[in-house]
């Protein structure tokens, strides 16, 4: 897919001479960065036992619903 993007004169040369000494295309450089930047786990996305291990989420609340063994619960698939 070609995107094009709007950057200024100078981080255009500095991102050229970084792809050339990395011996890559500019955009083969840019894609790797990007590639990189998505496989890096994000705050958000971090599973329930992270947050309970994180300082910074110690005081937050993290209800749980009420497991009843007699009870049915459905089933979603989604």
């Amino acid at each position: 897919m070609n995107v094009t993007l709007k950057l200024p004169d100078e981080l255009c040369r500095e991102a050229r001479h970084r792809a050339l000494n990395h011996d890559q295309s500019m955009s083969q450089w840019i894609a790797d960065l990007v590639k990189q930047e998505l496989a890096r786990t994000h705050p958000e996305s971090r599973t329930l036992l992270e947050r309970l291990g994180d300082p910074a989420t110690a005081d937050r609340d993290f209800p749980l619903p009420e497991r009843n063994v007699d009870q049915e619960r459905p089933i979603e698939f989604s």
